[in-house]
């Protein structure tokens, strides 16, 4: 018959189960495996499991594991979702009244692919600090930048800021650099930087 028990010890992919005072044999754990996905979650000493015999033998068996018990309660009751809560506190849901995902990780995602195509209604990113690598970057709509703007070449030399198209600005344009560097400012027909004038156009 069908045994209730707790693994006690593991070995690889399979375990052995206390059932009372009889320590099965090591066996084989139930996960997914077929040629559409195998999947892998670790075995763990403690963990509450049921053994079903093979031909009236616990120890020619199989374990059937994650039995809720009082170490390892259910993380919700809630029937419109699906929880997944991993050991080090991360945790992943989806809930299907909302139609909403969602990731929670104390420490780090990292998402490797050839391509990514992110298409949504609104995205909204908030970071201490924000790192985008990449050798060529396109914002193709208009763009609203509130703070300022620095750019540095290569390893933190200069760089450069080029626009194909008017400028409006509203405040000053001031040039730095020290005194044998200075910035310059200048047109098609030559140097600005000393021009001035009482709001007549330039000959």
């Amino acid at each position: 018959m069908i045994e209730i028990g707790i693994i006690s010890e593991i070995s690889n992919n399979r375990a052995r189960v206390t059932i009372g005072s009889m320590v099965t044999d090591f066996l084989p754990v139930l996960q997914l495996a077929n040629s559409f996905a195998r999947s892998w979650t670790p075995i763990r000493v403690g963990e509450q499991c049921a053994v079903l015999p093979i031909r009236g033998s616990l120890n020619a068996g199989i374990i059937i594991r994650g039995l809720y018990q009082n170490a390892y309660l259910t993380p919700s009751t809630d029937t419109n979702k699906q929880i997944c809560v991993f050991e080090d506190g991360v945790n992943i849901s989806y809930d299907v009244s909302s139609s909403t995902l969602e990731i929670s990780s104390p420490k780090q995602i990292n998402i490797t692919c050839e391509d990514a195509n992110v298409k949504a209604k609104n995205v909204k990113v908030e970071a201490t600090d924000t790192q985008i690598k990449s050798p060529s970057i396109k914002l193709l709509g208009n763009t609203l930048i509130e703070g300022s703007i620095n750019t540095a070449g290569a390893g933190g030399g200069s760089g450069s800021f080029e626009i194909n198209g008017n400028v409006k600005i509203t405040g000053s344009i001031s040039t730095g650099g020290d005194a044998k560097f200075g910035g310059s400012v200048s047109d098609s027909r030559g140097d600005l930087t000393n021009h001035t004038n009482s709001g007549y156009a330039r000959d």
